[in-house]
């Protein structure tokens, strides 16, 4: 009997690890081949927007999907080279001549490359094109009022019509320029707002690319406060500084600034941290002087630059040696 129990506990251990083992090894993917589906091998468009499609290969955890202008032999621009987790990949060219290759990847194996000719012809027809976005893209955040609009030029096109709008698609301005760029101050300091640009010449237009959505944030955070050394304290160069955030999830960092004097006209000490304390001799040139008066302050700092008021009251502190 007892041999029977032990029997089936190495049975179960064997399957035990033959299951694990399952989820932890690779499927050898290295005679495999990624099929294309778009675009065509030697495919000649007028569309500068292309969808790279490919069939999923059993196994892969990522796509390296690479393209070069105007061949791999002799390149002369690199236009991607990235990992891709899907089976599509979108890009925007100029017109030329591209070559570009996929190849499946996992843990233990790749298969290999397979290699596509592309042309982009050049056209005064705008219909079938799209503008780029360079900046600001989807979900970006700025603390700056001023924002500049930024894209990619289109060969054919004579002039760009720009729409900015509020969250709630009500239009702030629309307007054309000859440039690839346009600046435009927001009237309101923090708020969600969407753009979208198209290309025009003489005899056609592309469509608005998908509108993007940024955010304007500037809301300075609270001001900290301090906790200890209390004002008028002794304490040594190797006593720790220390201080609460009131700024809320968005303080990226604080600013601790030293000064001899309490309107710190003379500061000797600033100091960026992303904890709330720090030892006096860590500071960035740290005090020295013993046995005169110190003074120190504090402020927050957001993601996107926003600074909080300062520590109030400011408090002072007597290096001992």
């Amino acid at each position: 009997m007892k041999y029977i129990k032990l029997a089936g506990l190495a049975i179960a251990g064997i399957l035990l690890s033959w299951s694990c083992g399952k989820d932890f090894i690779a499927k050898n993917i290295k005679n495999d081949v990624v099929r294309i589906l778009a675009p065509a091998n030697n495919l000649i468009t007028t569309s500068n927007q292309i969808t790279f499609w490919w069939e999923e290969v059993d196994g892969a955890d990522k796509y390296n999907i690479q393209i070069v202008k105007p061949d791999f032999a002799t390149i002369n621009t690199i236009i991607a080279d990235t990992n891709v987790a899907g089976t599509k990949f979108t890009k925007t060219l100029t017109p030329g001549k591209y070559q570009w290759r996929i190849r499946a990847f996992n843990a233990g194996s790749n298969t290999p490359y397979t290699l596509f000719d592309l042309t982009i012809d050049t056209t005064s027809n705008l219909t079938n094109q799209l503008v780029s976005p360079v900046a600001p893209l989807s979900n970006a955040i700025t603390g700056n009022r001023k924002v500049v609009f930024k894209w990619n030029p289109l060969n054919a096109a004579l002039q760009y019509q720009v729409v900015l709008t509020d969250a709630a698609n009500g239009v702030l301005k629309d307007t054309t320029t000859t440039a690839t760029s346009y600046t435009y101050t927001f009237p309101q300091a923090t708020a969600t707002y969407k753009w979208k640009v198209r290309a025009l010449n003489n005899s056609s237009l592309t469509q608005y690319n998908t509108p993007l959505t940024f955010s304007i944030d500037v809301t300075p955070p609270s001001a900290p406060t301090l906790s200890v050394p209390l004002t008028g304290y002794s304490v040594s160069a190797t006593y720790t500084l220390s201080w609460s955030r009131t700024g809320g999830a968005d303080v990226r960092y604080d600013s601790v600034f030293i000064a001899t004097d309490t309107l710190f006209t003379n500061v000797i000490s600033r100091t960026k941290t992303y904890a709330t304390s720090i030892p006096i001799n860590a500071l960035n040139n740290p005090p020295q002087v013993t046995n005169v008066v110190y003074w120190w302050r504090v402020c927050s700092v957001d993601s996107v630059g926003n600074r909080s008021p300062y520590t109030a009251p400011h408090r002072k502190f007597i290096l001992t040696p």
